[in-house]
């Protein structure tokens, strides 16, 4: 199983064996769904769903369709495969916990998912059956960036768009490494026309994506209409929209009401969305990516048949079937039936129109810029929509701020880099059921930090030493074939820093994992090896479980941090603790500043303090309690050394005054002061006369 990697190893090896792929493929994806840029691989999304642009895998499959079929291709003394799998089914939602699979190439519901036609045009003969298909749909926002993929089983496929040719690409099924034409094309209403040639310039299949608007009509396509009344017999109606000018409604997601009298019984509804949790069995039930599927099944007793479908705000409409006499089978009942779903007049939202007001590449002279989005139809339910800029692996990035107001977002720039604007919309449901982008670009702000007391995603990484895989919720996959790394530069701990961090580790299994922690990057100049440890814990299938570890010192300023791992593990990413400064043990060589007359620095205490010497300690929050008295460990070599206690903000500056007795060694010494607020820098001067040692100090609330 999952072993196309090994097929000429082992054949080499034992050329007198049969081999077949038994289990292969477990790539993912949902019809009709479509997350971009193609060339970039996630494994989970927030709308929960899975790309059909062959850009989304498991940890354990093919990392695409197209190398699966490759792979099996190539092996010639390979007998063949068995793709997992087929049809979806009820069940192992894999990477989600939704309700059924992803992995068939026909969702649950029987439609024909994008990558059915890319095996399709692997394994047929064109000169027998001529086949071309195009992906995807075609209504994004303006100016949008959209991969447009043709799998054929024709040598050769040119995309038109409006008339004008978009390129030709030659598809080489027996040699070739790329089985599909593709081009990159910004949005425009329109259409998109694909002809596929034979070897002689022959055009022998064509198909075609337009562009379209909101659902005007019904339309309904039964397989048949005459059935046996033997209460087996059924007859299967495809549920779909088209528009005002007859054209389909790729995306529809109209809530419709079905109802069946006369000699029949509808059984059944399904959409082969996944995370769809209306009732096969009831009456009710929204399209997914433009279809629905209705079983009817017959009764025992001859007659006519009705079948009506109605939707808030379209025409009713109604077909008419027969149930024809027959012999009845022996044993056989007829009474089960859908049941009366709750009355539902909802109109989801279908497409959100994303406007951009101005340049979508940001800089100093343009940092801010106006997007506008459009929620369609115009008589939708919702109004409700979220924002936010995120990077291709729909990670939340920094490098952007969005500010919202209903329809409208304001982005203004804050560092160097691309990101997306993301807009959603939750239809009235727990995860996003619309989920629509604009691209970004912004130079001439330089690199942003990273704050590592938020969480940092490891999908955010930007340094390492392997090839990385997409991993589960934002992380990444490290390969696990020996020790790699997975790397975040820029991130910035302040001039107190943090020693604690918690990492969530997914593992397929219940053997220990070696764990690396570095500061910097394995083989870079100046890379440290801070900890070597262990995540061991039993597995829960696709599930984080955060596992925290004390490092043996602090990471502070700006810096780089390493994770690494020895088997092969997700990362969702980490979060370090955040210490309250003002209220940690703070070592007098600790300070953000010292001048004075004299002092000796001694490992983490400044010692020999003379005349005039004054040690600062900066971002000292005492919050909105402050403290209730002070410890200084110190040694006073006069009989009670003076100490002047400064703080400092710009509203204000507060002086307090403690006096430490004599000592012959350091000692402990805690004195009431009387509280200070609020974000504060600290300063201990020590005046003329002074002799004095001094180790540490803290704050007690």
């Amino acid at each position: 199983n999952y072993a196309e990697s090994l097929y000429n190893e082992h054949h080499e090896k034992y050329p007198h064996w049969v081999i077949y792929g038994r289990e292969t493929a477990s790539t993912i994806q949902s019809r009709g769904i479509y997350h971009f840029p193609a060339n970039v691989v996630v494994m989970t999304h927030e709308d929960e769903q899975c790309s059909s642009l062959d850009n989304c895998a498991t940890a354990w499959g093919a990392k695409n369709a197209q190398y699966n079929i490759i792979e099996d291709r190539d092996a010639k003394f390979c007998l063949g495969q068995y793709i997992w799998t087929g049809f979806d089914y009820i069940g192992e939602p894999t990477p989600y916990f939704t309700k059924n699979s992803y992995f068939g190439q026909i969702d649950t519901a029987g439609f024909k998912k994008d990558n059915f036609y890319l095996y399709q045009s692997a394994w047929t003969d064109y000169k027998k059956n001529p086949m071309v298909h195009i992906l995807p749909y075609w209504d994004f926002n303006e100016g949008q960036i959209i991969d447009v993929i043709v799998y054929s089983n024709a040598p050769k496929v040119e995309l038109f768009f409006n008339g004008d040719s978009m390129g030709v690409r030659e598809i080489d099924h027996v040699r070739g490494r790329q089985l599909s034409g593709r081009w990159k094309l910004p949005y425009r209403k329109g259409v998109l026309e694909v002809v596929a040639y034979d070897e002689n310039g022959s055009i022998i299949a064509t198909d075609t994506q337009g562009s379209f608007g909101d659902a005007a009509r019904i339309v309904l396509k039964p397989d048949k209409t005459i059935m046996k009344a033997d209460g087996l017999d059924m007859i299967f109606v495809e549920i779909s929209m088209a528009d005002s000018d007859g054209i389909p409604v790729a995306n529809a997601n109209n809530r419709v009401e079905v109802t069946v009298t006369g000699a029949g019984r509808l059984v059944g509804l399904d959409n082969g969305d996944s995370t769809d949790y209306d009732q096969y069995k009831g009456t009710s039930r929204r399209l997914f990516s433009g279809k629905l599927l209705a079983m009817v099944a017959a009764k025992q007793e001859p007659g006519e048949i009705r079948f009506s479908i109605s939707s808030p705000g379209l025409k009713t409409e109604e077909l008419v079937f027969m149930a024809e006499p027959c012999e009845k089978i022996p044993g056989v009942s007829a009474r089960t039936e859908n049941y009366k779903s709750e009355p539902n007049d909802e109109v989801p939202i279908r497409k959100i129109e994303l406007t951009c007001h101005g340049t979508r590449h940001l800089d100093r002279e343009n940092p801010t810029a106006r997007v506008t989005a459009r929620l369609l139809p115009g008589n939708a339910t919702y109004d409700e929509i979220e924002w936010k800029a995120v990077t291709v692996f729909g990670i939340v990035t920094n490098i952007a701020k969005v500010e919202a107001y209903g329809t409208e977002a304001v982005v203004t720039a804050l560092g160097d880099g691309e990101f997306r604007l993301r807009c959603i919309a939750r239809n009235g449901r727990k995860t996003p059921q619309i989920v629509t982008e604009l691209e970004f670009e912004i130079s001439g702000f330089g690199t942003t930090v990273t704050d590592p007391y938020e969480f940092v995603s490891a999908g955010l990484y930007n340094a390492g030493t392997a090839t990385l895989r997409s991993g589960l919720l934002g992380g990444v996959q490290i390969p696990g074939d020996e020790m790699e790394y997975v790397g975040f530069r820029g991130l910035d701990f302040g001039d107190y820093g943090s020693d604690e961090i918690t990492i969530p580790i997914y593992h397929l299994g219940d053997d220990p994992v070696p764990v690396e922690i570095w500061e910097g990057v394995p083989g870079e100049e100046g890379a440290e090896l801070i900890l070597r440890t262990i995540y061991h814990k039993k597995c829960i299938y696709i599930t984080y479980q955060p596992e925290t570890y004390r490092l043996p010192r602090r990471l502070k300023g700006i810096t780089t941090l390493s994770i690494g791992a020895g088997n092969r593990v997700n990362i969702q990413g980490f979060r370090f603790t955040r210490y309250e400064k003002a209220y940690q043990k703070l070592y007098a060589a600790e300070n953000s500043r010292i001048y004075g007359d004299s002092y000796t620095l001694a490992g983490d205490a400044v010692e020999k303090i003379g005349n005039n010497v004054t040690l600062e300690f900066d971002n000292m929050d005492f919050g909105g309690t402050g403290f209730s008295k002070l410890v200084i460990c110190g040694r006073s070599r006069n009989d009670v050394n003076t100490v002047h206690i400064h703080f400092v903000s710009q509203d204000e500056e507060i002086v307090q005054i403690v006096e430490v007795p004599y000592s012959d060694g350091y000692m402990e010494h805690e004195f009431r002061l009387d509280s200070v607020e609020g974000m504060k820098k600290v300063s201990f001067t020590f005046l003329p006369g002074s002799s004095f040692d001094f180790r540490w100090f803290r704050f007690i609330k």
